[in-house]
This record gives structure tokens, C-alpha cells and sequence, in this order.
């Protein structure tokens, strides 16, 4: 029997961006002809696709990472580099992705068919091509393509089903589903709990509102909200459930297992305790009739409906069955657990005096935060002859204003990352910084 699996950790990695190409056209006639490097491609792009019929986890056990495309480079005669290909994992509805460094929720897939971006692949880099101007007639410079995402990400499978069956083992819940449904949980005639989440379907038509699905979701113990025994390996599932049925077993002492029962609830998540709830006192075959009396005058205290059933000899199970599809709430669009990707842009430029001065009176500067640091990295492999854009860049980007207000002398030295330079308050010409 293959194991069950609702917890996974995985590595998910985009594709890098295709570099861009850094050429000149020649031709018989055309000796020195201009600029015509290509764009590198974009990296693919990792997804997750929610599919039917999977009710764990197992089927990407064995495989732990997951990779994109690279974006192809880009070549002379203005060819650019093909697209990566993206890479779509398939998981069953239910599962959310949980990025393993933020331990932020990425993904959450509700619905059969949804796709949702995990990890972004990088972009391509422009080739020699897209820097030509009237002033700047063979640029000898490209960019490098970006690298995509790299995630480590923890995929958690809460299982969708209308209806939970909650209790402590052996109450009877795999008996009750076997009972009330097309499923075949296995059942002991001792103490005993199901080790895997079990569905079944219980239906009285051929449409979505004359059927829904039933859970028997793994006994709780005391301190399950702490982990204990199955602990959260149980918890998780009932998130997804519309109406929640505890089953109680008649021949033990029902109401201190339902308090205890809702304790663990109250302790995990308190929203649960607001779903509907339905309390079913099981193994009437076992109890008379006045103990049975007892125990639904007590649990009526709750002030949730009460059905005395016996799912071994059958009785009432029709009466249950009807008052589950008369008290489950109306089908609702499920709330999702995605937090949206954050929209964060860099952060604000520093420029900090990182000498003391030296003997000929000049410092060294420091520029940390800004776009700056990461668009040089993408000239690093021609990033002398591509210094002179990159000034001219960043003073059109307020860069110069910012040094002059920290405090930079002329003659200072300015550090961006691996690239150094030596700062002039003239007005800006070809030479106003001289790279060192």
C-alpha cells in the first residue's frame, strides 16, 4: 500500500534569462557594420497545477527538485534566444506552497485546473543592438541575462471535503463513512486509528447538489494541537470542511470527549468552532436505552443536533444521511490562504563614508540599496566599456545629487557593488567620472 503524503519539501527553480549578444554585422560589403547583438530569452517559469483525482502527495515523491527552462542566448544578425520553457508540477487540489525562507503562503490551489506561478524565471538580457544612439554608434557592451527564482517551498495538502467526520479513535468514524458512503476505510474491531485521511461520497442524485463528499479524517488525541500523536497530520484537514460532525462513541463518556475534542480545535484554530457542527453518538448497539437518554440530555448542552446512531447494525443512518444534506451550508466560494506576492521595490539608496580620509584628503563612499548594484551585474562582462553609459545612467537617475548630499569631495572614491569610480562635481561630460 503506497503511503500517504500531505507534507513535502521541495526545490522549485526558474530558468536563468538568456544573455544578450554582444556583435557586429559584417558583410562582403559591409566591413564595419553597426550593432546587431540579439536579446537572450526569458527563463521559464515554475508552476503548480491543481488536478483531480489525487489525494496525495506520493506522486512527486522520489523527486525533490523541480527545475525550468534557461532563456536562450541571444546571437548576431539581431537573432534572440528562444523562451525557456516553464515547468508545471501537478498536486492535488487542496495543496498550498509555503515558501520555506519567508514562511509566507505562495500558492493555495481550491479549484480542479487552477495554475499558480511559484517561482519567476529571470529575464533576458539586451544585446549591443538596443544601446546604439546618434552618440553611442558601436557599443561594445551587452547585458547578461537575470537569474530566476530559487525557492525551497514546503507543499501542504488540506483536503477539500464538505464534511468532517471528527472524533477519537475508535469512535466509529471509518465504520460511519464505510456506512454512509461508496468508500472502503479499513475497519478493526479494537482500538484502532485511521493513519490516512479517507473520502467518501455520499450522494442521492446525479448532480453536485445532490451529493458531497465525507472525511474521515485521523483520531485526535489530547494535545494534538501541539503535535501530539497525529496532532497536525489531523488538524490541517478540517480547514477545508464545510460542517463538521463529531462522533462520539456511546459506550465511553461522550461529552468529556467532545469537550476535549473541542478543546483541541479551540487550541489549533479558534475560526473552527464557528463552522457548523453536527454531533453524531454513535455504537447505540452497545448502550440501552437509558444510558443513550442520559448522554443526549447532556450533549444537548451543546446546542448543536443530536442523531444516535449504530453504523455497525444500520440504525438510523438514513435519518442521518438526510439531516447532513439538509444542515450542510450552501456551497461558497472557499476563502484562499494566498498572501499576494508582495510588491516590494528596492531598498532606499545609502551612501556611507566607509575610510576615514586618506593622506591626500579623499574617502572612500559606499552606495548600498537602489537598482544600482544589480544593473551594473548584468554589464559584468564588458562592464569597462560599459561604464561610461552606466554613469551617465545613474546621473540621470539623481545619483550624482545623492553623493553631493551625503558629502562626497570630488576626488572620492565611489564603490557601487565591484564597480569603482572617482567622483568629479563638474558638469557632466564624457570624462566627468574616471572609473578605477
Amino acid at each position: 500500500m503506497t503511503k500517504f503524503r500531505d507534507v513535502l519539501e521541495i526545490e522549485l527553480t526558474a530558468g536563468k534569462g538568456g544573455d544578450g549578444s554582444m556583435s557586429f554585422h559584417r558583410g562582403s560589403h559591409e566591413p564595419k557594420g553597426g550593432p546587431d547583438g540579439g536579446h537572450g530569452g526569458k527563463g521559464g517559469s515554475v508552476f503548480l497545477r491543481a488536478i483531480q483525482g489525487v489525494e496525495s502527495l506520493t506522486n512527486i515523491v522520489g523527486k525533490r527538485k523541480f527545475k525550468a527552462e534557461n532563456g536562450g542566448y541571444g546571437m548576431g544578425r539581431l537573432m534572440h534566444g528562444a523562451d525557456g520553457a516553464d515547468f508545471t508540477v501537478d498536486v492535488p487540489v487542496g495543496t498550498i506552497c509555503i515558501d520555506l525562507t519567508t514562511n509566507r503562503v505562495i500558492a493555495d490551489l481550491l479549484e480542479v485546473g487552477q495554475i499558480q506561478r511559484v517561482a519567476k524565471g529571470g529575464d533576458g538580457g539586451r544585446g549591443n543592438s538596443a544601446f546604439a544612439s546618434s552618440t553611442r554608434r558601436s557599443p561594445r557592451f551587452a547585458e547578461i541575462g537575470t537569474m530566476g527564482d530559487d525557492l525551497k517551498v514546503r507543499l501542504e495538502l488540506r483536503l477539500i471535503a464538505d464534511v468532517g467526520l471528527v472524533g477519537y479513535p475508535n469512535a466509529g468514524k471509518s465504520s460511519l463513512l464505510k456506512a454512509l458512503s461508496n468508500a472502503n476505510p479499513e475497519v478493526a474491531a479494537y482500538p484502532f486509528t485511521t493513519l490516512n485521511p479517507i473520502l467518501g461520497i455520499i450522494e442521492r442524485g446525479d448532480d453536485e447538489l445532490t451529493r458531497f463528499t465525507l472525511a474521515d479524517i485521523p483520531g485526535i488525541i489530547e494535545g494534538a494541537h501541539e503535535g501530539k500523536g497525529l496532532g497536525l497530520e489531523f488538524l490541517r484537514h478540517i480547514s477545508r470542511t464545510r460542517l463538521l460532525a463529531f462522533v462520539l462513541d456511546g459506550n465511553e463518556a461522550p461529552r468529556e470527549h467532545l469537550e476535549a475534542l473541542r478543546f483541541e480545535l479551540q487550541n489549533y484554530d479558534p475560526t473552527l468552532l464557528d463552522l457548523p457542527a453536527i454531533i453524531i453518538l454513535n455504537k447505540l448497539d452497545l448502550i440501552d436505552d437509558e444510558i443513550r437518554a442520559m448522554h443526549e440530555e447532556e450533549l444537548f448542552d451543546f446546542g448543536l443536533p443530536v442523531i444516535c446512531v449504530s453504523a455497525q447494525r444500520g440504525d438510523a443512518l438514513e435519518e442521518l444521511r438526510e439531516t447532513l444534506f439538509q444542515i450542510l451550508p450552501p456551497q461558497m466560494q472557499r476563502a484562499s490562504l494566498v498572501v499576494q506576492e508582495k510588491i516590494t521595490g528596492p531598498e532606499p539608496v545609502k551612501v556611507v563614508a566607509a575610510s576615514d580620509f586618506y593622506a591626500d584628503g579623499t574617502r572612500l563612499w559606499l552606495v548600498t540599496g537602489g537598482t544600482f548594484g544589480a544593473r551594473i551585474e548584468r554589464f559584468s562582462r564588458h562592464l569597462e566599456d560599459a561604464a561610461e553609459y552606466l554613469e551617465r545612467l545613474f546621473k540621470r537617475e539623481g545619483l550624482n545629487a545623492q553623493l553631493r548630499r551625503a558629502g562626497v569631495k570630488p576626488g572620492d572614491t565611489v564603490k557601487i557593488g565591484e564597480f569603482a569610480f572617482e567622483f568629479f562635481e563638474d558638469e557632466f561630460s564624457d570624462s566627468e567620472h574616471k572609473q578605477v
